[in-house]
């Protein structure tokens, strides 16, 4: 979230302590984030052309990867406002993370935070996912 490609790398290699597979407690704590980040980007009842509009501009800022589908990405979004209407049980577990990840890093710089910011989220992200059962791994 602070735009370290190196750390980054490093980082997602740790993903589900370097094993094959899936792990779910990991990715608990960005979907938290992503929970969080989404709230605060739309606080308030949200028309879907803002969500649609949101996530073009994002897709519109990413240049150094594929940026995440449209359509799952606004899903995802719409589902964590609480929208019973969207089906997103379809969109692959590595889809959603890429997506949690793009969103949250997204809120973070629109809303300029810094490290000490964003690691407050994270540990938030951490204890929330704790009480809903998760076990992940804590931040270094």
């Amino acid at each position: 979230m602070l735009n370290q490609s190196s750390e980054r790398q490093r980082l997602s290699r740790m993903l589900n302590g370097g094993k094959s597979g899936w792990n779910y407690d990991e990715p608990a704590v960005v979907e938290v984030a992503f929970q969080m980040a989404v709230s605060r980007l739309f606080p308030k009842a949200v028309d879907v052309r803002e969500i649609t509009a949101f996530v073009v501009d994002m897709r519109s800022r990413i240049h150094s990867t594929e940026p995440p589908d449209q359509l799952e990405t606004e899903a995802l979004i719409r589902a964590a406002l609480g929208d019973q209407d969207v089906f997103i049980s379809d969109i692959q577990p590595m889809r959603v993370f890429n997506i949690h990840v793009a969103i949250t890093a997204e809120a973070t710089r629109r809303f300029e935070l810094g490290k000490d910011d964003i690691e407050r989220l994270i540990l938030e992200s951490e204890r929330i996912a704790f009480e809903r059962g998760w076990n992940p791994p804590l931040a270094d």
